[in-house]
């Protein structure tokens, strides 16, 4: 964990900022080795602009996608600050400027690792927003998009620190996998928000969705429940596919820290997935653990052995609310 407060005024407020946007991820940053810390704090803090961007309705889609091409270019200038902004996000954009001092302190490897990733994450988001989501590929490819190019570039920072073994270079799928259960249950819990967005924001496939209601708004109205519950039950049954191959990326992880900055994630996804399960009220609030039932998971996850019992027992709980009466009984158990 860092030993303690950074000294320069703007590192620290990168840290506070983090902690307003992202506390559970602050935690899981700490578990890194102390060389790690700081750009992987920043480069979240440089992305979390990127993604506002991206998830900013207020500005039309085709101006978007030139905008998240060129974000990469900008990121090293510090008169420069993302040209969007909403809800808890407001405050670092506007403060912006002070991400990317921090972000010319690096090294040029570190820096360089950002930007690659940046380009990379940019170019991928304007695919997804030329095209809706109807399909269950079309859902792979945005859950992939957030996440994805994050988690090969993360793997290969890895790999470069001999923190992993080099094998997973050649198993980009693995590192697609871990991405994609990351965003599809992030897509999957914030389905009320969402949809009373104006115009809403459409991220279930209508492969799904299309089998239980005739227009997905109607999702969170008490007349659709049963549908409702069908469809979240579906959607949710789809990311367990993802399971196996992220506890087969996880096995060859070989440093404890990098290992349960990894682990704690997909863990708490599970976990998400087993709370959201058959409850009505996705549809109707906001879904989360207990803080205690977070701090236990979180420290539970020392080794691998650690993580699959930790695995096993989520699954055993979300088998215990599974009804005969779901069309998708069959598949999660």
């Amino acid at each position: 964990r860092r030993k303690r407060k950074p000294q320069d005024p703007n590192l620290a407020w990168c840290w506070e900022t983090l902690i307003k946007v992202s506390r559970r991820y602050v935690l899981v940053i700490q578990q890194l080795p102390e060389v790690l810390q700081d750009p992987i704090c920043l480069n979240y803090l440089v992305l979390r602009g990127l993604d506002t961007l991206q998830d900013d309705m207020a500005i039309p889609a085709e101006k978007r996608v030139p905008l998240l091409l060129d974000y990469y270019n900008h990121i090293g200038d510090i008169t420069w600050k993302p040209p969007c902004g909403y809800g808890q996000y407001v405050e670092l954009i506007e403060e912006y400027p002070r991400v990317t001092k921090e972000f010319l302190k690096l090294n040029k490897q570190d820096q360089q690792f950002i930007t690659d990733m940046c380009m990379r994450l940019g170019a991928e988001m304007t695919v997804s927003l030329k095209s809706d989501v109807l399909t269950l590929p079309d859902l792979h490819l945005y859950a992939f998009t957030n996440n994805g190019p994050v988690a090969i570039c993360l793997t290969k920072l890895w790999v470069d620190r001999k923190f992993a073994d080099p094998k997973l270079l050649d198993r980009e799928d693995l590192s697609r996998h871990m991405a994609m259960f990351l965003g599809k249950i992030n897509v999957i819990r914030d389905i009320k928000e969402d949809v009373l967005e104006d115009p809403p924001r459409i991220w279930w496939p209508k492969e799904i969705w299309g089998k239980y209601l005739k227009d997905l708004r109607d999702i969170i109205k008490p007349e659709y429940q049963k549908e409702a519950l069908a469809c979240l039950n579906d959607i949710l049954t789809d990311a367990l596919r993802h399971i196996e191959p992220c506890l087969q990326y996880m096995e060859m992880v070989w440093d404890e820290g990098v290992f349960k900055f990894c682990a704690v994630p997909e863990l708490m996804s599970l976990a998400t997935i087993s709370v959201c399960y058959n409850n009505p009220k996705v549809f109707t609030g906001v879904v989360k653990m207990r803080r205690g039932e977070t701090a236990k998971l979180f420290l539970s996850v020392t080794t691998m052995p650690a993580l699959y019992k930790s695995f096993s027992a989520i699954a055993e709980e979300m088998e215990a609310k599974c009804v005969r009466e779901d069309p998708n009984f069959a598949l999660p158990v």
